[in-house]
C-alpha cells in the first residue's frame, strides 16, 4: 500500500480507518495486516486501544515503525467513546470505516468501495460480509448484496435495507456525513447506533456485490446480551428515531426502524433473556411488548414483515406469533436454537 505521508498527517488521505484492538479480539494481528496490504493508496489507519495490553501495543508499534500511515490513541477501560469519538475528529481521509480487532478485509475491499463511491456520488458504500467461527475457522453465515442495485436511494421503499447488518467493517462512509455525529456510550451497540444515525444523513448507497469483509465471533462463547445491554439498544434506538424526526426523514424510514426495533429487541433480545434466565419472562414480555408499542408502534403493521415481503421466513412466523400473543410459543421455538449457538436470527 502506497502512502504519502508525513508527521503532519496524510497528504491526499482516502480513507482512514478507525479500529479499536481489546484483550478478547484474537485477531488483531490478522486484522492490523489486512488494514496495512490494502491495494488502495493513502489509507490512514488510527489503532486505539489501552497502552497496557503490551501485546498489542508492541505488535502495532513494530508495524508503526515499517508504516508511516498508523496512529495510536490510547484509552482507558471506561474510554473507548470518548476514544473514538476523538479519532472521528482527527480523521484526514475523504471516507471513513469503522471495525475492531475481530475484523479483516480483504486486501481490495477499500480499493472497490472508494470507487464506488467515487464514480456513484454516494454517502456510503457496502459490501458483502461473512462470519466465520473463531475456533473452527468455518463460515457460520453469508451476507450477501445480490438483492441491490449498484446504486440505490435510502428513500424507505425498499425493505432489504432492514436486513442489512448493522457493522461498521463493510461500510465505508463519506466523511461529511460522519463528522458532526458522535459514538454514544451504549455497551456493545455503539457501532450500531452509530450506523443508523449515518442513515439518517445519507441519501443515496453504492453496493459492491462482493464479500470483501471478514467478522470472526467465538461460537462458544455465545456471548448473549444481559439487562444492561438491552437497556442499553432500547435507548440507543429511541435516541436514533429522535435523530430521524429531526432529519425529516422518519416518516421515510419507521417502516426500516420499526422491523430494526422488532427483529433487535422484539425477537434477539427477548430470546436471550430467555436463555440467561435473566428476569421473569412474563415481565419481559410485558416490557417489551410496551417497549415497542410505545416508541415503535408501527411494527404491528409493518409492511416489511408481510410473507410476501420477507426474505427469511422465519422473521414473518415470529412476528405473526408476537402480533396475536404467542410470545411464549416464538420462546418455546427458538430458545434451543439460540442455547446451542446457532446463529437462527442473525441480522
Amino acid at each position: 500500500m502506497k502512502n504519502n505521508i508525513s508527521n503532519g498527517g496524510v497528504a491526499m488521505c482516502n480513507v482512514s480507518v478507525i479500529t479499536i484492538f481489546k484483550r478478547r479480539h484474537k485477531k488483531v494481528k490478522e486484522s492490523l495486516n489486512s488494514l496495512i496490504n490494502q491495494t488502495l493508496p493513502n489509507v490512514e489507519i488510527i489503532c486505539i486501544y489501552k497502552e497496557e495490553n503490551s501485546e498489542i501495543d508492541e505488535f502495532v508499534k513494530k508495524t508503526q515503525e515499517k508504516y508511516n500511515n498508523i496512529k495510536i490513541i490510547y484509552k482507558t477501560k471506561a474510554q473507548d467513546v470518548a476514544a473514538k469519538n476523538k479519532a472521528l475528529e482527527e480523521v484526514q481521509g475523504k471516507y471513513i470505516l469503522v471495525m475492531n480487532g475481530d475484523m479483516c478485509l480483504e486486501k481490495t475491499a477499500l480499493e472497490k468501495l472508494f470507487n464506488a463511491e467515487e464514480k456513484n456520488n454516494t454517502d456510503i458504500a457496502i459490501c458483502g460480509y461473512n462470519i466465520i467461527d473463531l475456533n473452527t475457522n468455518q463460515l457460520i453465515h453469508e451476507g450477501i448484496n445480490n438483492k441491490f442495485k449498484e446504486v440505490e436511494e435510502l428513500n424507505g421503499k425498499n425493505e432489504n435495507f432492514a436486513y442489512l447488518n448493522l457493522d461498521g467493517g463493510n461500510k465505508l462512509i463519506k466523511r461529511d456525513i460522519a463528522k458532526d455525529i458522535k459514538f454514544q456510550n451504549y455497551d456493545d451497540c455503539q457501532d450500531e447506533i452509530f450506523i443508523l444515525s449515518c442513515y439518517a444523513k445519507a441519501n443515496k448507497i453504492s453496493f459492491v456485490n462482493e464479500q470483501l469483509y471478514y467478522k470472526y465471533e467465538d461460537n462458544s462463547n455465545k456471548n448473549l446480551k444481559n439487562q444492561i445491554q438491552i437497556k442499553d439498544l432500547k435507548n440507543g434506538l429511541v435516541e436514533v428515531k429522535k435523530l430521524y424526526k429531526d432529519a425529516g426523514k422518519y416518516e421515510k424510514m419507521k417502516n426500516m426502524l420499526s422491523f430494526i426495533a422488532f427483529t433487535r429487541i422484539g425477537m434477539r433480545a427477548l430470546i436471550e433473556l430467555t436463555v440467561n434466565k435473566s428476569g421473569d419472562l412474563k415481565d419481559n414480555i410485558r416490557d417489551i411488548m410496551n417497549y415497542l408499542d410505545v416508541n415503535f408502534f408501527e411494527w404491528r403493521k409493518n409492511p416489511f414483515l408481510k410473507l410476501k415481503n420477507v426474505p427469511k421466513k422465519r422473521y414473518w412466523l415470529a412476528y405473526t406469533m408476537y402480533k396475536y400473543g404467542f410470545q411464549q410459543l416464538f420462546i418455546k421455538i427458538y430458545s434451543k436454537p439460540i442455547e446451542k449457538g446457532n446463529r437462527l436470527l442473525v441480522i
